[in-house]
């Protein structure tokens, strides 16, 4: 069979080089598609102007006293199931109940007859806010006097700074709380999704049937020590999205559902919690996104294939037409269509392996190659196009394997349609070399 193939070297060896681009070039788009396909999930989904889109929201009125280890355990739970196993990280916002401030305080031009002007301790996630003057509070300063941080806005407006003291009105039932401002802070970044657990936001007040000022920074201790009335919790769970891939979109958006639907009845929480997640309409989104631009790479990979459609057409009309006296010789030796078919197909063989071996290799540095070009080097999306990574999906090695054995096929099996009549067969032109057609 080798024999046969260096009979006939130049056209063998075009339909080879035919098979092994159309099989490389098909294989590196399906590589660049799925690869693409999962870099740009990965891009929306930790592009921070949609942050809030992807975190989990989770928020109860009140807790047992002791009951706050116990529902943070029960969160986290939550929350990576809901996240489909993907690492989480949990940040919280514990709030005391309402404050009153001190009549003096009030802004001047409103009655000192109106309902005082409230606020609230937060035990605050520090990675969110920054010391722009004085220092953080303590958990246990000396005295009876509870340390706190007021953000710049409403430290403004109420006239106080760094080593004031204040007496607050407990609302709700209880003491009165003195406090002592140690510092003041503003938000490290107010888009950030973490100030969806502060009902101010974090802009430091808000007006609307009365004005709220702070939260006031606190020491965690101090909310969970029995020195301020009891609030509602909030817990913000976000994911490391860096290895999601586009094939785990439906289980994230299944588990994201049970997950969101399950959590306010979990014991810890004591019926009292809500939770809100619009991870599943982001990945909707996405999808439809990811689906629009695999529709316009679809009309390139078909007109490739009709290039090279073209091309294989070609080589085989010219190997069939260069194998037709071969054919009609091995025929009127006695040798059936099935030893014909068999000699093709190990040809075939020739012509498919090494095309379906190297092209999922070739198809990383291609697809890094393609994404170093164009829109997406001037976006910096990162692609995992490593040649191990590329030649690890299986999706890769099929499409090869079936490209090349498709065009394999389209190259040789055209000599068994060599007609063949032996009253009426014509001498071959010239002698015939031994070993020439495998005889």
């Amino acid at each position: 069979m080798l024999a046969r193939a260096r009979a006939h070297r130049p056209l063998p060896a075009a339909a080879l080089l035919t098979v092994l681009l159309t099989t490389a070039v098909l294989a590196t788009l399906t590589a660049y598609s799925t690869t693409i396909g999962d870099a740009a999930l990965r891009h929306a989904l930790a592009n921070p102007r949609d942050a809030a889109g992807t975190t989990l929201l989770v928020k109860t009125e009140s807790l047992p006293e002791g009951g706050r280890a116990a529902a943070d355990a029960a969160v986290r739970r939550a929350a990576e199931r809901a996240y489909d196993g993907l690492p989480v990280t949990l940040r919280t916002l514990a709030r005391s109940g309402p404050y009153g401030l001190p009549p003096t305080l009030r802004p001047g031009g409103r009655a000192s007859g109106e309902e005082p002007d409230l606020t609230h301790f937060a035990a605050l996630d520090r990675t969110q806010v920054r010391i722009t003057e004085g220092r953080m509070p303590a958990a246990r300063p000396a005295g009876p006097e509870i340390e706190v941080a007021l953000p710049v806005s409403a430290a403004r407006e109420l006239g106080l700074r760094p080593g004031d003291r204040v007496t607050l009105d407990n609302r709700l039932e209880g003491p009165a709380a003195r406090v002592r401002v140690t510092g003041l802070y503003r938000p490290a970044d107010t888009s950030a999704p973490y100030w969806q657990l502060d009902e101010l936001a974090g802009r430091g007040i808000v007006t609307k049937h009365f004005t709220t000022y702070g939260p006031l920074l606190a020491d965690p201790a101090v909310l969970t020590g029995g020195r301020v009335s009891p609030g509602p919790v909030g817990w913000l769970a976000s994911a490391d999205f860096s290895g999601m891939t586009t094939g785990r979109v439906d289980a994230l958006r299944t588990a994201m559902k049970e997950g969101v639907a399950a959590l306010p009845s979990a014991p810890a929480l004591h019926g009292s919690a809500t939770a809100a997640g619009d991870l599943s309409a982001t990945l909707d989104r996405v999808e439809r996104a990811l689906f629009v631009s695999r529709s316009t790479l679809l009309v390139v990979v078909l007109q490739l294939a009709l290039l090279a459609a073209c091309a294989l057409l070609l080589v085989a009309r010219l190997l069939t037409a260069d194998r037709a006296a071969e054919t009609r010789l091995l025929r009127a030796r006695g040798g059936s269509r099935a030893q014909v078919a068999r000699l093709a197909a190990l040809e075939a063989l020739l012509l498919a392996v090494p095309a379906a071996l190297c092209a999922p290799l070739l198809a990383g540095p291609l697809t890094r190659l393609l994404a170093g070009r164009g829109a997406l080097a001037r976006i910096d999306l990162r692609l995992d196009a490593s040649v191990t990574e590329v030649a690890s999906r299986g999706t890769v090695w099929l499409v090869s394997a079936g490209v090349a054995l498709g065009c394999a096929l389209a190259v040789t099996l055209p000599a068994l349609a060599t007609p063949y009549a032996p009253g009426r067969a014509r001498p071959l032109p010239g002698p015939v070399r031994a070993g020439a057609y495998g005889v």
